[in-house]
């Protein structure tokens, strides 16, 4: 097997100190890549990325002393897994941190990597239960979790037939919330029932879920075969582009610590898992709505004093760290990069575009009394270069803004393909 070419890193740092392990992350395009890059530099560590884009956000980071190229996951799953296979061994890699879906792909292909290599990892069973949003539903009804009321959708003729709007549907597979429609009446019900059925979505499943009006909550956690070893909570203040975050804002709640605690015990999970949750207005009920069997956007956390890339590197490492206490509440952080593409794509207009750097630059307007976690360029000021080029490109064309988001999500998530192949991986002897 050849090794993995190189991209050249014009800011990785001259020598990486010896005592760190080396650390590789499994992809470099997403917010959590880039949210684990600066927890983990801060604290000392230097990463290498694996990334079929040469000129990924996670790039420019002087945290970052590799950059290895290997196709993208979702359109070549063997041939990424071939190169990431490739880079453990020629590199003597000691800990892999998976950061987004890889973490499904790699728990089918776990009897493939080397023994000695940190990976913390559930069994592809346990996945399975929360990676499919119709085995999640039957999961949290076993353990007595709250969620809206749910249905398994098998055919147009039973979507066409819903009334009780709102209501979500949501494929069985889906990253970035795409896969996720919001229907609000007959007329975008029957569109929606049309375009399923043109793709030939019904095939895998669809599930349609009652919408609960509340505040969108996200919680975090790293397990260490089951036992929690730490876990943080936010408030999404300001929804941005795809149902992400603009601002958030810390939580404390004991009652849904104990809820995640107990998902990761009942699953045995080892490594990263997040849920998303509705709080319900009046009642106050966390209602839980979907989850992510990885690691997400930890900035947050980490300003808030949780350090989520940290327990789980010393998971990977076998290090049986102790439990975290929870973080403080109230840490407010933007993601000022999701804000600039969300004021273009309001209204398609340069003149908002800089109105929101005007905000960001002074940390007035809607960012006051917030702290940046995606852009740092207070700890990584080659973060300033794809800041610039996105920002560059929205005040040219401010209708870009969904390409950019739309070529992102490409780079690192799973097919329905890619998915049904890390199924036969799994029956394969």
């Amino acid at each position: 097997m050849t090794r993995a070419r190189l991209f050249r890193d014009p800011g990785a740092p001259a020598q990486m100190n010896p005592k760190q392990p080396k650390i590789l992350l499994s992809e470099g395009s997403s917010l959590s890549a880039r949210e684990a890059i600066t927890a983990l530099g801060l604290a000392g560590h230097r990463v290498a990325l694996m990334s079929s884009d040469p000129l990924c956000l996670g790039r420019f980071s002087r945290f970052v002393t590799q950059v290895h190229a290997a196709p993208a996951p979702g359109a070549d799953p063997d041939g990424y897994l071939a190169a990431v296979l490739d880079v453990i061994r020629t590199d003597a890699i000691d800990a892999v941190l998976p950061v987004h879906e890889q973490a499904y792909l790699f728990a089918a292909a776990r009897k493939q990597f080397p023994a000695e290599v940190g990976l913390a990892l559930a069994d592809f069973a346990a996945f399975e239960q929360v990676q499919s949003k119709a085995a999640l539903a039957h999961l949290l009804t076993r353990l007595g979790v709250p969620q809206p009321r749910t249905e398994l959708i098998r055919s147009a003729d039973e979507l066409a037939r819903a009334k009780a709007y709102p209501f979500f549907v949501k494929a069985a597979f889906g990253t970035a919330s795409v896969g996720v429609w919001h229907v609000k009446d007959d007329r975008q019900r029957d569109g929606l029932v049309q375009r399923l059925a043109q793709d030939s979505a019904f095939g895998d499943g669809l599930l349609m879920q009652e919408a609960i009006a509340g505040t969108l909550e996200r919680t975090q956690a790293i397990f260490d075969h089951g036992r929690l070893v730490a876990c943080h909570i936010y408030r999404q203040v300001l929804e941005g582009p795809g149902g992400g975050d603009v601002l958030k804002q810390s939580v404390v709640d004991a009652e849904v610590r104990a809820i995640v605690e107990t998902i990761g015990h009942a699953l045995g999970w080892h490594g990263a898992l997040s849920f998303d949750y509705i709080r319900e207005g009046a009642s106050a009920t966390p209602y839980f709505i979907d989850a992510n069997p990885r690691l997400v956007e930890p900035m947050n956390a980490w300003l808030s004093g949780v350090d989520l890339p940290g327990a789980l590197l010393q998971v990977s490492l076998g290090q049986n760290p102790p439990a975290q206490a929870p973080g403080r509440a109230g840490v407010v952080t933007r993601l000022g990069l999701m804000g600039l593409l969300d004021a273009a794509r309001q209204r398609n207009r340069r003149r908002d575009v800089l109105a929101d750097i005007a905000q960001l630059a002074t940390g007035s307007g809607r960012y006051r009394s917030t702290q940046e976690e995606l852009v740092p360029l207070w700890a990584d000021p080659w973060v300033a270069v794809p800041l610039a080029v996105v920002t560059g490109r929205l005040l040219w064309r401010p209708a870009d803004a969904a390409r950019v988001s739309a070529s992102t999500v490409a780079a690192y998530s799973l097919t329905p393909e890619s998915v049904r192949r890390l199924h036969a991986w799994q029956q394969s002897p």
